[in-house]
């Protein structure tokens, strides 16, 4: 971390969510068994080291874990032009016009290729987007597609690790990160011991890899992604008898967005919050479950709200130091609200 420089609670600097990562702490490939990697543990203002089976110690009976049900699209495909030039496309999302779509390699607008067997046609939307249009739907997309890693995982394969193993809605562009290390061993377990595993929805879009460009982090704009919060997870959450544990900002956001203007409710629809230190929490989250977060990011700006500027920075070089992995492939924290 950049620790020349003091952060305030009403600090909103872009400097603050800046930091220095070694390389070779982005973890390349998953590790062999989901439950086998390390849990820092931020409790009662201390940092402990643990390993993430020692969940099956820290929760107890009636405490509440959340998890999203999402899983990923395989929407990364690989196209080749009349002129014989490959390019890659990420598709996004779809709308009236066709799809909107991410796409590496070079092609102009108006051009035909095929796709497979199907031919596509592509142009530009007004915010840079690439929009793919023609006879094709997402079925035949999943068909030929593969899971669209992070840009920062090099190789480039579909590990079975990458899918949630509790998901049953596809239709994320990103996996939800801290759920990829619960296994469904490991959940049978906790509720078997009396901890209430229960789901919500947030649909995972591009902009989860989005960097914050403004100087000032409240100028940023998080994209619109669909939730969905359901009665009983409400129910449950407002019953809750001890912990109740966030796995993941998606999860999170979710139950926040849920909870405006001040009361958790059951919620379907769209969300775009955006949670920076400030912001009141209103859902009864007590525990957040999540990886370590690329720089400049509004993951990042998340867990500083929930656990704490000062406490998040030292447990974030405090990683470094030992050596824990980060990102989508990395280790895990499990950090107590700060109030």
């Amino acid at each position: 971390m950049k620790d020349e420089i003091r952060i305030a609670l009403n600090d909103f600097s872009l400097t603050n969510y800046d930091f220095d990562l070694p390389k070779e702490l982005i973890r390349q490939v998953p590790p062999v068994e989901r439950t086998d990697c390390r849990l820092m543990v931020l409790d009662k203002r201390e940092i402990r080291n643990s390993s993430f089976g020692d969940l099956n110690k820290i929760l107890d009976k009636d405490d509440v874990l959340i998890l999203n049900r999402t899983r990923v699209r395989k929407s990364l495909v690989s196209a080749v032009k009349s002129t014989g030039g490959r390019i890659e496309i990420n598709f996004l999302k779809r709308e009236s016009e066709g799809f909107v779509a991410l796409i590496k390699g070079r092609i102009r607008d108006g051009e035909n290729f095929e796709l497979g067997n199907r031919k596509v046609k592509v142009s530009t939307d007004g915010e840079g987007f690439r929009r793919i249009s023609g006879e094709i739907d997402w079925e035949f997309i999943e068909s030929v597609g593969h899971l669209p890693l992070p840009p920062y995982v090099k190789d480039r394969q579909d590990f079975e690790y990458y899918q949630n193993e509790i998901g049953t809605k596809i239709g994320s562009v990103a996996a939800p990160t801290a759920s990829l290390h619960f296994s469904k061993e490991m959940l049978t377990s906790l509720e078997k011991k009396g901890v209430k595993v229960r789901e919500i929805l947030l649909e995972v879009g591009y902009g989860t890899y989005k960097e914050i460009k403004d100087d000032c982090i409240r100028k940023h704009i998080v994209d619109e992604e669909e939730i969905e919060v359901s009665k009983d997870t409400v129910a449950d959450i407002e019953d809750a008898k001890g912990k109740v544990v966030a796995v993941g900002t998606t999860v999170m956001r979710s139950l926040e967005t849920a909870s405006l203007p001040g009361h958790l409710n059951p919620y379907k629809g769209l969300t775009r919050i955006f949670i920076y230190p400030g912001w009141k929490f209103n859902s009864g989250v007590t525990h957040l479950v999540t990886n370590f977060h690329i720089p400049r990011s509004s993951l990042l700006s998340l867990v500083y709200a929930f656990g704490g500027e000062d406490r998040l920075k030292s447990a974030y070089k405090e990683a470094i130091k030992g050596r824990y992995y980060f990102y989508s492939l990395g280790d895990a924290m499990l950090i107590d609200r700060m109030p």
